[in-house]
C-alpha cells in the first residue's frame, strides 16, 4: 500500500505513516466496512498509533527506545555492534543525562568534544589548508544538531543529572565558539527576546517588515541581523527597561570578540576557521531559517502561534530538521521535552 518509504524515517515516522496509509486506505474505498481498512493487519488505527507514540518514550513500556543517535534507530545498527557497543553505552548514558529519553544529546556533547575541540586545538598549534578545509566542513555538518541540543538545553534548564550540573554548565561555553555561537548570545536573543516578541512588530528578527518572495528585502533582512544584532539587542532590552539584560548581552557580544580578536594575534588563519567563518555562517544559517519559518504571516493576528506557521509534509523529521517543528510549538510551550515534541509531530 506504501509505494516507497524513506531510508530515514525514524519508527515513530513509519507508525503515523502506516495511519495515514490506513485512512488513504479508507478513502479510496468508502465501500468497504471498517474490518476490512487493514487487510493485511499491518496499518494501526488512530487510537493504537496513539499509544504506540506514547509509548516510545514511557520508559515503563516494552516499546521504549532511547534515541542514541540522530541517523540511526535501534533497528538500523547491526545486531553484534548494538549488543556489545551500544546497549553498553546506553545503559551507562542514561545515568549520566537528566531522562532516560536524552541518551542522544550525551553522544552529541561527546562528539563535539571529541572531535571539533581536539581539531581546533591543532589548526591552532599546526594550521594547514585541508585540515582547516576539513574542520570547517565538519563544523557546518555538527552546527544544526549542535544548535537544537543548545535549545534543549535552554529551554530545559540543563541535560544532565542533578551530580553534573556544573559541567552541564560549562560545556556549553567550550562548544559555542567553535559552533558560531557567541557566549550566551543565543539564550538572550532566543528566549529573552524571540519568545516574547514572537515576530511581532517589536521581533528584531520579524519578518513582517518584509516583502518575503524579494531577494532584496531577504538580503536586507540577514544583512541587517549579521551586522547589527551586536548592539540592536542589547539596546532593545534598554529600551524595554531590562537594563541587567541589556548589560549582559552587550558584555557577551563584546567579550566574544574580544576572544576571537586574541586567539587572532595568536594564529590569524586558524582563528578564521575556527571562530569566524562559523559565526558568520551560523547567523546567516539563522536568519534564514527563521525567514523560512516565518515566510507566512497572517494579517489579522501575524503574532498567532498557529496561524502565521509551517506545516512540513512528507518529511523525514530527525534531529538535524525538527528546529521547525519545536519552533512554532515552544512559541506556546516554552518549557517542554524534545521526546514529547516528537510524538507532537
Amino acid at each position: 500500500m506504501i509505494s516507497h518509504i524513506h531510508p530515514f524515517l525514524t519508527q515513530p515516522d513509519l507508525v503515523v505513516l502506516k495511519n495515514l496509509s490506513r485512512d488513504i486506505h479508507r478513502a479510496d474505498k468508502p465501500e468497504l466496512p471498517p474490518s476490512q481498512d487493514d487487510p493485511k493487519g499491518d496499518l494501526p488505527d488512530d487510537t493504537t498509533t496513539v499509544q504506540l507514540l506514547n509509548n516510545f518514550n514511557d520508559e515503563a513500556s516494552e516499546n521504549f527506545q532511547p534515541t542514541v543517535f540522530t541517523g540511526w534507530d535501534e533497528k538500523d545498527i547491526p545486531k553484534l555492534i548494538n549488543h556489545y557497543l551500544v546497549q553498553p553505552y546506553t545503559t551507562w548514558a542514561k545515568r549520566i543525562v537528566r531522562r532516560p529519553t536524552d541518551v542522544v544529546f550525551l553522544t552529541h556533547i561527546l562528539l563535539y568534544l571529541t572531535t571539533s575541540v581536539p581539531s581546533a586545538l591543532y589548526l591552532f598549534y599546526h594550521f594547514s589548508w585541508p585540515h582547516a578545509i576539513f574542520h570547517w566542513v565538519m563544523q557546518g555538518w555538527y552546527c544544526g544538531s549542535f544548535t537544537l541540543m543548545l535549545h534543549n538545553h535552554i529551554h530545559n534548564n540543563g541535560l544532565l543529572a542533578s551530580e553534573y550540573a556544573r559541567f552541564d554548565k560549562v560545556w556549553p561555553y567550550i562548544l559555542e565558539p567553535l559552533m558560531g555561537h557567541t557566549w550566551d548570545s543565543y539564550y538572550y536573543h532566543h528566549v529573552k527576546h524571540h519568545h516574547v516578541e514572537n515576530n511581532g512588530p517589536g521581533d528584531l528578527s520579524s519578518t513582517i517588515r518584509y516583502q518575503r518572495d524579494e531577494l532584496l528585502h531577504f538580503l536586507h533582512y540577514v544583512g541587517r541581523f549579521v551586522a547589527l544584532i551586536w548592539i540592536e539587542l542589547p539596546l532593545y532590552f534598554w529600551r524595554k527597561n531590562k537594563k541587567s539584560l541589556a548589560w549582559r548581552t552587550l558584555v557577551s557580544e563584546l567579550s566574544s570578540y574580544a576572544f576571537i580578536g586574541l586567539m587572532a594575534t595568536w594564529n590569524l588563519r586558524a582563528t578564521v576557521f575556527v571562530l569566524v567563518i562559523p559565526l558568520v555562517q551560523m547567523r546567516i544559517g539563522m536568519m534564514v531559517g527563521n525567514w523560512g519559518q516565518h515566510a507566512l504571516v497572517d494579517e489579522v493576528e501575524p503574532d498567532s502561534d498557529f496561524r502565521s506557521s509551517i506545516t512540513m509534509i512528507d518529511v523525514p523529521v530527525s534531529g538535524r530538521e525538527n528546529s521547525a517543528l519545536q519552533h512554532g510549538f515552544l512559541g506556546c510551550h516554552t518549557i517542554f521535552l524534545f521526546s514529547k515534541m516528537k510524538d507532537s509531530g
